[in-house]
């Protein structure tokens, strides 16, 4: 590539308008969906804000990954901080993932670093954590820690964070912490005295459809330019999220289907896009799974697959008449509607295709079927049924 070439790339148009605020680190403005948990966080650490004695808070929230663990917590801390700094109370929020340090030493000498410029050699972690407690007390500050993935660190090391207040003094432990971790991986590390130092174990459930959209409305409408993602589109995202139990993969979706716009040099996101991003993101398309459905299942998502080509959702009447259409071309007998409805519900069981009942008003009976694919491109899928068919009717 040459200069010219080069350049001529950062004058494309883009579809984003903020591509950071789907980035894992962000922190929206608002938080959606999470009320309850918030105002039992503030229920918790309001204390170090009114009493002069400011005690320390030990707190966990738990819950499956992807259900807003992470962002609920630094919502919280910023939060937090902005009304603590309005009542001249100065608070420091830090956050630390486990992922990144494994262990209570690497937390203590990296804080160690940031509030007092010393490396920490020589000192042991309780000799390097009272530097810290001493430097918030002559400071006046006080620190609201966050430890993510706190079941990688060990029984003993989680403990020792708990037990902070403990091991020096109330007066000196100008410090609470907030624990964040998944359940499962929580319940090996748990113990009884553990579980004796948290004031509060809060657990929080996977969004479901409504609070997904909600929630991912908005970041759409954070990160992207109008008209460039539509509400069909959005609803397929969401109802991946609800499948998965993980917002975090409708995000990453809005992400990689947005540099695939870019790259391919288009105004707005398309429904394969979607998929296809949904696909790298989370691949639970499972060819296998295919390969074990029978003729006339194959028959019907076959139907299905060709009733979207220009569609993101497809009616079953539709999608039945392209499937009698794939059965004239293979000479196979078709079946009657009621059959293929199971056909549909069978799919949709496996996960290979998404249904909803949608309410029209305008119709006589009111409602009818609309499907679509979730984790497939079209023309992926396509091939793959081609492939199939050709070898069993050549």
């Amino acid at each position: 590539m040459d200069e010219d070439l080069f350049r001529k790339e950062f004058m494309k148009k883009s579809v984003f308008k903020q591509a950071s605020s789907l980035d894992f680190s962000y922190v929206p403005d608002k938080l959606y969906c999470r009320d309850d948990t918030i105002k039992s966080l503030i229920f918790n650490f309001r204390r170090i804000l009114e009493e002069k004695e400011q005690p320390s808070i030990n707190c966990l929230l738990l819950g499956k990954g992807g259900i807003g663990k992470t962002v609920t917590a630094r919502y919280f801390g910023k939060m937090f901080r902005t009304v603590a700094l309005e009542k001249d109370v100065n608070i420091f929020i830090e956050y630390y993932n486990c992922i990144n340090f494994r262990s209570k030493s690497k937390i203590i000498r990296e804080l160690l670093a940031k509030y007092t410029h010393g490396s920490g050699r020589g000192f042991s972690d309780d000799e390097a954590l009272k530097l810290i407690l001493t430097k918030l007390v002559n400071d006046q500050g006080y620190m609201l820690l966050i430890i993510d993935e706190a079941h990688l660190l060990k029984p003993e090391e989680v403990l020792a964070f708990l037990d902070i207040a403990e091991t020096f003094g109330h007066q000196n432990a100008k410090l609470s912490i907030l624990l964040i971790s998944r359940n499962r991986d929580w319940m090996r590390i748990e113990t009884e005295r553990i579980l004796s130092r948290l004031n509060d174990k809060i657990t929080l459930k996977p969004y479901n459809f409504e609070e997904a959209m909600t929630i991912l409305q908005y970041r759409a409408e954070l990160a992207f330019k109008e008209y460039v993602l539509n509400e069909e589109l959005l609803t397929i995202v969401s109802q991946i999220v609800v499948e998965h139990s993980n917002l975090r993969h409708g995000i990453e979706i809005f992400r990689k289907s947005g540099f695939k716009a870019d790259k391919e040099g288009l105004d707005h996101i398309t429904a394969d896009l979607i998929r296809a991003a949904s696909n790298e993101v989370y691949p639970t398309f499972r060819a296998d799974v295919v390969d074990q459905l029978n003729d006339q299942e194959l028959l019907a998502l076959y139907g299905i697959t060709r009733s979207l080509m220009s569609e993101d959702y497809a009616v079953v009447d539709d999608a039945f008449e392209e499937y009698q259409a794939v059965c004239e071309t293979y000479d196979v007998e078709p079946h009657v509607k009621m059959s293929f409805r199971k056909y549909v519900r069978q799919l949709n069981l496996l996960k290979i295709i998404s249904s909803k009942t949608v309410r029209i008003e305008e119709a006589e009976r009111g409602r009818h079927l609309e499907i679509t694919l979730l984790d497939i491109p079209v023309e992926k899928l396509e091939e793959l049924l081609i492939e199939i068919f050709d070898g069993k009717y050549s």
